[in-house]
């Protein structure tokens, strides 16, 4: 089972204001470094961001020019070069990610979650049908994978066992981390979960 230790804590409701406060991030994270697996963590969390909205290209673009993110995350070729900084796609670039990508696609994410809770939270909810949850987590996870193998290298150990997995245990985490990623302290929250302490 691939597990990850991102973020242990509750969900709450939504505060736009934090995904404006800039110098607060800044100072908090002077001490720390980019975790190796961040590129990853952030391409994984926005393959389910694709994997929930149709369309979903577009409408990243569109919300991070409405939450004032610079071109690059408004143009497809540009997104794509930042996306590629995780070692896991067939296509990727040995450059690493930078700090202030991190904090970009956390905003663009944390945006999203929140918009796509309600989805989020159908399929992580335990109160649905048994019957109703099972289509939609059958669904979800075809179509994850589907964009899983065509976009990853297969090669990768790590990969083959994501797409062979029947359990679904590291979606699911995904999915409970794009919920965290939502509401007040979600933006924060979420980027702590990218960095370690020097």
């Amino acid at each position: 089972m691939i597990s990850t230790n991102l973020v242990s804590s509750i969900r709450l409701g939504v505060n736009e204001n934090l995904y404006s406060e800039n110098a607060y991030a800044n100072k908090t994270y002077s001490n720390c470094q980019i975790a190796k697996d961040a590129a990853k963590k952030l391409d994984f969390l926005i393959l389910v961001i694709e994997t929930l909205q149709i369309n979903a290209t577009d409408a990243l673009f569109l919300r991070a020019k409405n939450i004032g993110l610079p071109f690059e995350y408004s143009s497809r070729v540009e997104f794509w070069k930042i996306r590629c900084t995780n070692p896991l796609r067939k296509a990727h670039t040995f450059v690493p990610i930078t700090n202030n990508q991190v904090d970009a696609l956390v905003k663009l994410i944390s945006t999203m979650a929140e918009s796509l809770y309600p989805l989020i939270r159908q399929l992580l909810s335990s109160k649905e049908p048994e019957g109703l949850n099972d289509e939609r987590w059958v669904l979800f996870s075809t179509r994850l994978k589907s964009l899983i193998k065509d976009r990853m290298n297969l090669k990768r150990c790590y990969i083959s066992t994501l797409v062979n997995d029947k359990s679904n245990a590291f979606f699911r985490e995904l999915l409970v981390i794009l919920a965290l990623a939502s509401g007040p302290g979600g933006y924060s929250r979420l980027k702590a979960s990218l960095y370690y302490q020097n």
